[in-house]
């Protein structure tokens, strides 16, 4: 009988580790409402997850992140416990910086800016997908792992991806001059007669659209692809 005490031990240890794994592994969404007045650039930076910027109708930008723990080793390893996690907001003049100021996360933003056009929106990733559809007057995304797609309307983008692929689009009214290069990976531009060049690793496109606004990428393991739209 004592022999199999070591067993039942073990077992209640395993159950216990499991039902901690569990409970810690619940995700959060946090949401905050910033009134536009006093913004006039958005910076957002995210180690590990996911980010989407929509346009809005109203007056205030709205952010949401959802939080989860992410396990860096083992499954048995312990997980951070976010329920007392939430977005930090800070302002330095009229800059909105938001992130999550902690480690071993996964994120998941959405954020709708308001209806007036911000002066700018960087964004800066580690890991995940980043898409932009809100435009503003300089449009800035730094992806270290992940795909990147940024479709505006309007104003300057400067784009670059670590390892992943990269899509752009704007209107061809709305472009200036275009320089895309890939270390490795395939290049390509529609909608406008640029020149593309290619070679056994990588390649390059550039070119000038009818409007004043520059497109800058670089992309250092993937494709990227540029399309300029009537």
């Amino acid at each position: 009988m004592s022999a199999a005490r070591p067993s039942f031990v073990a077992v209640g240890l395993i159950a216990l580790a499991l039902s901690t794994t569990v409970a810690a592994a619940d995700e959060v969404t946090r949401s905050r409402s910033f009134k536009a007045a006093g913004i006039s650039s958005l910076a957002l930076r995210s180690g590990v997850g996911e980010v989407r910027i929509e346009q809005g109708t109203g007056d205030t930008l709205e952010a949401q992140v959802t939080i989860k723990p992410k396990r860096t080793t083992g499954i048995f390893s312990s997980l951070p416990d976010v329920k007392n996690l939430d977005m930090s907001a800070t302002t330095r003049g009229d800059q909105l910086s938001l992130e999550v100021d902690a480690k071993n996360i996964e994120e998941r933003w959405l954020l709708r800016l308001p209806k007036k056009t911000l002066s700018a929106v960087e964004v800066k990733v580690g890991v995940g997908d980043v898409k932009v559809t809100a435009p503003a007057k300089r449009t800035e995304v730094d992806l270290g792992v992940g795909d990147a797609d940024i479709d505006v309307s309007s104003g300057a983008i400067t784009l670059q991806v670590g390892t992943g692929d990269a899509s752009i689009r704007t209107p061809r009214a709305n472009a200036g001059t275009i320089d895309g290069k890939t270390g490795v990976g395939g290049v390509s531009l529609k909608g406008l007669d640029g020149t593309v060049k290619g070679s056994a690793v990588g390649g390059s496109v550039s070119g000038k659209g009818a409007g004043q606004q520059p497109i800058e990428a670089r992309v250092g393991v993937g494709d990227l692809n540029i399309v300029l739209s009537d």
